[in-house]
């Protein structure tokens, strides 16, 4: 198995959808269009039956459910020629990222102003919205989608002052830690919140067993691309998506 294809299997548990389908090699997922990820393919086997006509089928898959096809598509996509077509077919490309990985290591940190949940209570949700426009806009989905996590996911809170100024959620697999969500208050950025609830979470997962850390950033937020490298984590791969009408 490939990197690549590891780790886009984790992803899939990392952020369910409502409805997954197999399809030839391929992994077609809805919910109600909250997320790209969850309303996209994801081409990971190799392919067997004619490709026009599979891609006819997840064009109709979408379009009965009022929304446009969309394939989630890495280097490591079946077949190898999937971008092309696609790109001929009139599919227009979006919303390329970057997957960034770490292995777990260092000194430990304090969590003492970490709230740490077990689940999504309603003061998480709460900053969650607040700071997230698309799940504000989508509370029902979200909610939804967040009780979806696999069991040992972890909801964080960051308390300065006695007030909460940031968030974040984590999804341990096995030894491998995804993290999400992370967000501060505009009133309270560039004070190093955004670092420190990272770092606290890798802590969270390394007390939980895990040992490689991976999350996903758009190839345009330099500044966060920035942040997450001075802290040790590493470009693995690059993923983008292809979307049709």
């Amino acid at each position: 198995m490939s990197r690549i294809r590891m780790f886009e299997e984790i992803s899939l548990n990392s952020w369910p959808a409502i409805d997954s389908r197999f399809r030839d090699g391929w992994i077609i997922r809805y919910a109600g269009g909250y997320t790209n990820r969850a309303n996209s393919v994801y081409p990971l086997y190799e392919t067997f039956e004619a490709l026009n006509c599979k891609i006819e089928e997840v064009k109709n898959f979408y379009n009965s459910r009022g929304l446009p096809p969309m394939f989630k598509l890495t280097s490591d996509s079946k077949p190898a020629c999937l971008d092309n077509v696609l790109g001929e077919l009139g599919f227009e490309e979006k919303d390329r990222a970057l997957v960034m990985t770490k292995i777990i290591a260092g000194q430990p940190c304090d969590l003492s102003d970490l709230d740490v949940l077990s689940s999504p209570e309603d003061r998480w949700l709460e900053l969650f919205f607040s700071l997230n426009r698309r799940a504000r806009e989508n509370q029902v989905l979200a909610k939804r989608l967040l009780t979806l996590l696999p069991p040992k996911s972890t909801f964080v809170l960051l308390k300065k002052k006695r007030e909460f100024v940031g968030c974040g959620f984590a999804v341990i697999q096995s030894a491998f830690l995804g993290l999400f969500g992370i967000a501060v208050r505009e009133t309270e950025r560039r004070k190093g919140y955004g670092r420190e609830m990272t770092e606290k979470l890798l802590e969270v997962g390394r007390k939980r067993g895990a040992k490689i850390a991976y999350l996903q950033v758009d190839e345009p937020n330099i500044s966060a691309i920035s942040l997450y490298s001075k802290i040790g984590f590493h470009e693995e791969y690059q993923y983008w998506y292809r979307v049709g009408e």
